[in-house]
């Protein structure tokens, strides 16, 4: 029988604040979103206070501060970097492990004895070797181990094996909203027929979940049942479109201005597009007033399509020239953003009959393998593009931003003896 575990750090993004500053430890902290919008992560500590997900900072502030919290801008280049680490130690314990997410990834422990023992080395070798804690979920199905996983986080040893343990009474315990693939409208549904909880779901029709859920939903209702129909994804399949956007600090009027944010978002997406060795043939580019501001209102997109390519400066070419289209002055810009899609194989791309001569191929990736593995090994925008602009104080706001502690030589943390 298959034998899956889900491994999922705790409070993810606060977690990697807190491994660099230990007085973050014991007190509530939350780590906001773009712009320093909304809550996206929390410590227990900020749980208990009542703070939801997604709040406004602007409704928390007060609370957070009145009880010693601390609130953090988003700081992705860390997180990023540490869920590596994360991943290239839990790596250590199997040769079979999927990525779901930048804080969880499945591991087959399959042939594996005594598997709580080995989960909870696993735990603390993690912890020792990153200092993320993280809450392991083992069961016979993905869908079970999601399930073990949210049960393993209110456990003091962070580990729960459902082969262990009175799976009725686990299933019992789990509303049918926070199943795996289950979803807020079919939770609302299932809740119509009197289905609230995870085993009852598992002990439905499988007619009946098959017309209400699709096949879908009878996958799920079978993983539940311990049958596994989920297999690890070893390989991450490539992407069929790369978006990057990003809201201003402030409003943007000057078309200079929006003209070097799309050159940026483009950088970071033909970079993307190269890790996964695509080339794309489709553009689309827009921008957009704040909706919620008491001023004139306006928004639109433009797309565009041409020879397949991965080489960024013809990106931004075309980038710029869809922005420009779609341009109106008078306006005060929130955001700009850009979608790549019609992907094909970088060397299967084929060749535009009416290229100019100057267009050499094998130059352009040349220059593309240099450039990102400059940036991959001494940080982001190590050396970008001059269209990008050098100041980009149309940047979004990160007042509350903490170092780079691991990705830039300037930010490394000084250990004094």
């Amino acid at each position: 029988m298959p034998c899956f575990a889900l491994v999922d750090c705790n409070n993810f993004y606060v977690s990697c604040e807190r491994v660099f500053n230990p007085k973050l430890e014991g007190i509530p902290v939350i780590v906001l979103s773009n712009n320093d919008g909304c809550a996206v992560a929390r410590s227990n500590e900020a749980k208990k206070l009542g703070i939801k997900m997604g709040t406004p900072f602007f409704q928390c502030k007060d609370l957070l501060y009145k009880n010693n919290g601390k609130a953090l801008s988003s700081n992705y280049a860390l997180y990023g970097d540490m869920s590596c680490r994360v991943i290239q130690t839990l790596q250590q314990f199997t040769p079979e492990l999927e990525i779901y997410s930048i804080d969880e990834a499945f591991l087959s422990l399959n042939g594996f004895g005594n598997l709580t023992s080995y989960a909870k080395k696993i735990r603390s070798t993690v912890k020792q070797h990153t200092g993320i804690p993280v809450s392991i979920g083992i069961a016979p199905t993905k869908t079970l181990a999601k399930v073990a996983n949210k049960i393993a986080k209110k456990n003091i040893a962070g580990v729960l094996d459902l082969a262990t343990e009175n799976m009725d009474s686990l299933l019992e315990s789990v509303e049918v909203g926070d199943i795996w693939g289950v979803g807020y409208r079919y939770a609302a549904m299932l809740n119509k027929y009197g289905i609230t909880n995870a085993r009852q779901l598992r002990d439905c029709d499988d007619t009946f979940i098959k017309k209400k859920m699709t096949i879908v939903g009878l996958r799920t209702l079978h993983e539940l049942r311990g049958e596994s129909c989920i297999a690890l994804e070893l390989m991450p399949s490539s992407k069929k479109a790369i978006g990057s956007s990003r809201s201003f600090g402030k409003p943007v009027t000057d078309i200079n201005e929006l003209l070097e944010s799309v050159s940026d978002y483009v950088s970071r997406a033909g970079e993307k597009l190269r890790q996964q060795n695509s080339a794309t043939s489709a553009m689309q580019v827009y921008l957009s007033t704040n909706p919620f501001k008491n001023q004139p209102q306006y928004a639109n997109a433009v797309s565009c399509s041409f020879p397949a390519t991965s080489y960024t400066p013809e990106l931004i070419r075309y980038a710029q020239a869809c922005l420009k289209q779609i341009y109106r002055k008078g306006y005060a810009y929130k955001k700009t953003g850009i979608l790549l899609s019609g992907f094909s194989p970088a060397n299967a791309v084929q060749l535009n009959l009416f290229a100019e001569p100057s267009q050499d191929r094998a130059s352009q990736k040349a220059i593309m393998s240099a450039l990102d593995s400059i940036n991959q090994k001494y940080g982001t925008n190590t050396v970008s593009y001059a269209s990008s602009g050098i100041s980009k104080i149309w940047k979004m706001l990160q007042s509350l931003k903490t170092p780079c502690f691991t990705t830039r030589w300037s930010e490394i943390p000084v250990v004094r003896a």
